[in-house]
């Protein structure tokens, strides 16, 4: 634990602990730099392969939380203006085979899509009735490992959560802005998200991964939360800038951990 893999998450010799959590967001098929070696094919392949690797990993209970989105260009592989929905029902179905099932499903609404889109415009070039949406949400899908959701060695919610954070989150709609400035790495997902899924779904010194840990968002997070963290990065680049994050947080003070007292009956407050 406390550790990232410098290696490709579909060898399972590269998963060296259990884990609680996983907070993860996979490549996206979309035309980034670090899929252009992959097919359609070999990109459901890469995704079934680590996690089927993740859920192995996963202790009873445990919870496996995957942000992604659908395909909104699938024009490259289809060879015609569609989207693709196939891969989050994909997802699902992979983890059923591996006894992990849907648990919750949070929508998080992001920034207006047609600020930067190339797919989404409005000028005299388009006609009319050709109308493309591009959404402006990713889903994040979590999932529990084993016969149940609850875990017998944890507190109460009330005990992690306080009822104002609960009230909000647990409407599985979240609106929050993307990261704005991805110029260390092109697919970064805001630390709040991370946050809330740590706060939700694990308890201090649990471990929380993420095979696919790109700049390090779930690792910070989890260390800045009392949590252990586990990762696995493919890409040297993406592995030392990782790295990196992670020990500008572990070099900071860190702030004990503050439950509120029992007798402050903070859970009747509302």
């Amino acid at each position: 634990m406390n550790k990232i893999i410098l290696g490709d998450s579909r060898d399972p010799n590269n998963y060296q602990t259990d884990f609680h959590l996983t907070i993860t967001s996979p490549p996206y098929f979309v035309g980034k730099e670090y899929e252009q070696d992959y097919t359609f094919d070999g990109y459901k392949d890469l995704l079934k392969s680590v996690f089927h690797n993740t859920a192995e990993h996963t202790v009873s209970g445990g919870k496996i939380a995957i942000n992604i989105c659908d395909i909104a260009a699938f024009s490259k592989v289809s060879g015609r203006v569609e989207e693709n929905i196939e891969v989050s029902r994909d997802i699902v179905g992979w983890l059923k085979e591996d006894d992990c099932h849907l648990l919750s499903r949070i929508v998080w609404v992001k920034d207006s899509p047609w600020i930067n889109s190339q797919q989404v415009s409005y000028n005299r070039r388009i006609p009319a009735t050709y109308i493309r949406m591009l959404p402006s949400w990713e889903y994040i899908w979590v999932f529990y490992k084993g016969d149940s959701p609850k875990r017998d060695d944890v507190p109460s919610v009330t005990q992690v959560v306080n009822k104002e954070d609960w009230k909000k989150w647990v409407t599985g709609v979240w609106d929050m802005r993307s990261v704005s400035a991805n110029r260390d790495h092109p697919a970064m997902f805001p630390q709040e998200l991370a946050r809330r899924l740590v706060l939700l779904y694990s308890i201090p010194g649990d471990t929380v991964f993420d095979p696919f840990m790109g700049s390090g968002t779930s690792a910070v997070v989890a260390y800045q939360n009392h949590r252990n963290y586990a990762g696995i990065e493919r890409d040297p680049k993406y592995y030392d800038l990782a790295t990196k994050n992670i020990e500008k947080v572990e070099h900071c003070i860190k702030i004990p951990l503050y439950v509120p007292p029992a007798e402050y009956g903070h859970e009747r407050l509302y």
